[in-house]
C-alpha cells in the first residue's frame, strides 16, 4: 500500500469569542459569530432536505459532509434524529483533512448548551485522530458516524456508499479549493442517487458550474444573516455503479435482518468480539464452545493493546493502527478494567509514529525510549466475559459435532440432540486448536484452502527480584514483561512456528529470561524465580492480518475467475459467490486483543448489509478469499 498523499493535520481551533471557533490554517471562522446554530440548520439541514426526510421517518437516511469541521452539522443531525425517529437509521458519512483536537471541542462545546446532550455523546465516542475510517455508534446504533480523516476524494474512492443528502461544507472556496474540485465533485456524483439533494453556503458561479457538469441542478436560494446567496442542488444525472473488484464484492452476501437467527463457533477473541458486535445491533447470538470462555488461546492471565510500527504505513501498520483505536473506544465503552502505560525500550525515533500520523500526545518521547500512556495490558478473560455479558447473547458448552448445509439454512448436530439446531447466519471463529468434535474436518479444509497456520505462544511467571515490585507499567521490546499481576510478573511471549522438540518448554523459557535481563530492572531474574509456564497456541496468516468476510466457495472461484485472474489484473467477472450465511472472523494471531474488535465492527457491518467502515484496499487485505484469490493470480489452482 502506498503511503497516503495527504497527511492528517490535527488543528487547534482559536476563537474570536466564546461561540465563534476559528481556523487558523484556513484563517477562516467555522461558522457564523451571529448564530452559528440557526445559519448550520437553515443552510445545510434544511436546504439539503435532510431535515425534511428526517422528520418524514424513513427506514434508513444516509448523509455525507465534507468537512466535519468543529461537528456542529453533525450534533445538530444528530439532535433532530433525536427528536424525530424514534425508529430507522441514520448513516452519516464526515470527510476531514484537518481534524479538531478533542480538547478544543471540549472548549468550544461549553458554550453551546443548546447541544449538550450530543456534544455529551460525541466526545465520549471521539477517536484517535489518525488517518482512515472511524465507526462511532450512537442511540443504540441507530446512528452511525463514520468519520473518515484524510483527504476526502482519496477515501471517497475507498468507500461503498451512496448518499441521499450532501452537506457541502469546507470554508469559503477562496479558502479551502480542495473542498469544492472537480476531482471530489467526481465522487461526490458517483456516491449520489438520482434524486439526491444537497446543500452550501457558498455561491459561487465556478462552485455552481462544476455541480452541474457532474449532473447536479443547482439553485440559488436566500442566504442566512448578512449572506446574500447559498445554494441547493439536486442530482439529476443516472446513478454509476461504484468500481469494485468483483472477487471482493460486499453485495453478493446474504444479509442479517431482524428476526434471524446467529450461531457464533469460538467463544475466545474473535467469537466474543463479533457477538458482542451483533448483540448490539439487536440480533440474538448463541455462542459455541465446549471449553467455555476463552477457554483456549485467550485464557491467557494477561495481553498487551500496543502500537503496531512500520517505517513508513503499510497495510499491517495501518490496520493496526486502526484496530487499535477501535479497542481503546471499547474499553471505554464496555467500561472494561485495564492497566495502561507501554514503556517502549525497542524504538527512540518517534519518525515513524509521526510518518502513520498518531498524535503527538499519544506518545512521549523518554531516554529509555517511547512512552504509550494509552497503551497497556488486559485480562483477556474479562474482556471475553465482558463482551458476552449482554441479554441477547447465550453460551452453549455442549459438543457441536457436524454442520448441515441446505439451501437457506445452517444446521448445527450436537452431541446430545437428534435434531440439528438451524440458523441463518453462522460466524466461524475458530482458532488454531478447535477441539469441537465434528467441526475438525471443516477446521481441516478451512486451513488446507488458506496458508494458516499454528504459532506456538510460552509466557512465564516469575517472583519479583530487586526493585521490580515497582515497575509502575508494562515493557515491550523483543517480548513484554509486566508490573506485577497476583505477585508474579509475566514474562512473554514467545512465537514458534517450526518443529517443537522435546525440551522446548525449557528452551522458551531461558530465552524469556534472557530477554528479560536486558531490562534494568529484571538485572537479578533467574531461572529459580520462574513459579511456572503457560503455553498457548494462535492461528496466523503469512501477512500476520486476519480474515473476515464470508466463507469462499474454491471450486466456484476457479471456474469464474482463474482465467481472467491467471496473470493480470483485472475486474471482470461476477460478484463473488459463498456458501449464503457463513462467515470467517479468524488468523488474529498475536494481535487478537485489538484485531479482533476492529475485526467485528467490519463483519457485522459487512452481515447486514452496511456500509464497511475501512477504506477498500485495507478491505482487500484482510478479505476471508484474499490467498485463494492470489493464488488464482499467479498460476491457477489445480
Amino acid at each position: 500500500m502506498p503511503e497516503l498523499k495527504h497527511r492528517v493535520q490535527i488543528t487547534d481551533l482559536e476563537f474570536k469569542n466564546e461561540k465563534t471557533p476559528y481556523s487558523p490554517h484556513f484563517r477562516d471562522v467555522y461558522f457564523s459569530p451571529e448564530s452559528g446554530i440557526e445559519e448550520s440548520r437553515y443552510v445545510y439541514l434544511e436546504g439539503s432536505g435532510a431535515l425534511a426526510a428526517i422528520t418524514e421517518s424513513k427506514p434508513e437516511l444516509t448523509i455525507s459532509e465534507i468537512g466535519f469541521g468543529a461537528g456542529l452539522n453533525f450534533l445538530l443531525t444528530l439532535q433532530e434524529f433525536r427528536r424525530s425517529r424514534p425508529t430507522g437509521t441514520l448513516r452519516y458519512f464526515s470527510f476531514e483533512n484537518h481534524p479538531v483536537r478533542k480538547s478544543s471541542l471540549e472548549t468550544l462545546y461549553q458554550n453551546i448548551p443548546e447541544l449538550r446532550e450530543e456534544s455529551r455523546m460525541l466526545l465520549e465516542a471521539y477517536p484517535v485522530l489518525a488517518p482512515g475510517v472511524h465507526l462511532l455508534r450512537f442511540f443504540g446504533g441507530s446512528v452511525s458516524l463514520y468519520l473518515c480523516l484524510g483527504d476526502a476524494t482519496e477515501l471517497l474512492g475507498e468507500l461503498d456508499f451512496k448518499a441521499d443528502h450532501w452537506y457541502w461544507d469546507g470554508f469559503a472556496p477562496s479558502r479551502n479549493p480542495e473542498a469544492f474540485s472537480e476531482p471530489l465533485f467526481d465522487q461526490v456524483a458517483l456516491h449520489s442517487k438520482t434524486g439526491t439533494r444537497g446543500a452550501s453556503f457558498t455561491a459561487a458561479g465556478w462552485v455552481r458550474r462544476t455541480l452541474e457538469t457532474k449532473g447536479f441542478e443547482v439553485r440559488k436560494r436566500e442566504g442566512y444573516g448578512h449572506k446574500r446567496e447559498c445554494i441547493t442542488a439536486e442530482f439529476k444525472g443516472q446513478p454509476r455503479e461504484i468500481d469494485r473488484e468483483p472477487w471482493f464484492s460486499t453485495t453478493s452476501q446474504k444479509r442479517l435482518v431482524p428476526g434471524m437467527h446467529v450461531a457464533v463457533l469460538g467463544a475466545g477473541l474473535a467469537g466474543s468480539a463479533i457477538a458482542r458486535a451483533l448483540a448490539e445491533r439487536n440480533f440474538h447470538v448463541l455462542v459455541f464452545d465446549p471449553n467455555g470462555v476463552a477457554g483456549r488461546a485467550s485464557s491467557n492471565p494477561v495481553g498487551l493493546f500496543n502500537a503496531q510500527l512500520s517505517k513508513i504505513p503499510n497495510p499491517v501498520s495501518r490496520f493496526s493502527q486502526l484496530s487499535l483505536i477501535s479497542h481503546l473506544r471499547e474499553l471505554e465503552r464496555l467500561k472494561i478494567k485495564s492497566s495502561r502505560g507501554i514503556l517502549r525500550t525497542d524504538i527512540h525515533d518517534p519518525s515513524p509514529l509521526l510518518r502513520s500520523d498518531y498524535p503527538a500526545d499519544f506518545f512521549e518521547v523518554q531516554d529509555r525510549g517511547i512512552f504509550f500512556p494509552g497503551c497497556g495490558m488486559i485480562d483477556p478473560r474479562e474482556l471475553c466475559r465482558s463482551r458476552l455479558n449482554h441479554p441477547l447473547i447465550r453460551i452453549e458448552t455442549r459438543a457441536v459435532t457436524s454442520v448441515q448445509r441446505s439451501d437457506d439454512r445452517i444446521g448445527l448436530h450436537l452431541m446430545t440432540e437428534d435434531r440439528p439446531l438451524l440458523f441463518d447466519h453462522v460466524v466461524y471463529c475458530l482458532g488454531a486448536d478447535p477441539k469441537l468434535p465434528g467441526v475438525s474436518e471443516f477446521h481441516d479444509a478451512l486451513h488446507d484452502l488458506n496458508p494458516t497456520r499454528p504459532i506456538r505462544g510460552q509466557i512465564i511467571f516469575t517472583d519479583p527480584v530487586s526493585g521490580s515490585g515497582t515497575l509502575p507499567h508494562a515493557l515491550v521490546e523483543e517480548g513484554y514483561a509486566t508490573p506485577l499481576i497476583e505477585g508474579h510478573h509475566v514474562i512473554g511471549a514467545t512465537y514458534q512456528a517450526k518443529t517443537i522438540l522435546p525440551d522446548q518448554e525449557e528452551r522458551d523459557t531461558e530465552t524469556l529470561l534472557s530477554s528479560a535481563q536486558k531490562w534494568p530492572v529484571f538485572a537479578g531474574l533467574k531461572r529459580e524465580h520462574v513459579r511456572r509456564t503457560k503455553t498457548g497456541y494462535r492461528l496466523s496468516t503469512p501477512d500476520k492480518l486476519p480474515m473476515v468476510g464470508p466463507l469462499c466457495d474454491p471450486e466456484w472461484m476457479k471456474n469464474h475467475y482463474e482465467r481472467d485472474l491467471r496473470g493480470a489484473k483485472t475486474r471482470t467477472g461476477p460478484p463473488l459467490r459463498a456458501p449464503q450465511g457463513e462467515w470467517l472472523l479468524t488468523g488474529l494471531g498475536s494481535r487478537g486483543i485489538t484485531y479482533s474488535s476492529l475485526s467485528a465492527e467490519i463483519l457485522a457491518e459487512w452481515m447486514t448489509g452496511s456500509p464497511i467502515p475501512l477504506e477498500r484496499e485495507l478491505l482487500e487485505h484482510i478479505h476471508s478469499a484474499r490467498f485463494f484469490v492470489r493464488k488464482l493470480r499467479k498460476s491457477g489452482v489445480e
